[in-house]
């Protein structure tokens, strides 16, 4: 078995791995999923219907655009701080 192989079979078996703990119903395996996804590029697309569209529609604020105050910052009554060197 060479490297490449040996690298592919880890993959495969740390993956299982996540899925069963996840299964399992491990709360710490849902960072350790999410961190494999991400490392290993993989996205996904929320298709009409499917459970992620879902959540992004109740994620969605768009409509709240018009509803939103930008806020001002206020005045700082702290002087800045000068340099510290040779007088």
């Amino acid at each position: 078995m060479d490297l490449q192989e040996k690298l592919a079979t880890i993959h495969e078996l740390v993956a299982d791995q996540v899925l069963d703990d996840l299964k399992e119903g491990d709360r710490k395996a849902i960072s350790a999923a999410m961190m494999l996804l991400k490392q290993n590029n993989v996205t996904a697309v929320a298709a009409e219907g499917s459970t992620l569209k879902k959540l992004a529609n109740k994620l969605d604020f768009s409509s709240m655009d018009d509803k939103v105050i930008p806020l001002k910052t206020p005045p700082s009554n702290v002087e800045p701080l000068r340099k510290l060197g040779p007088k």
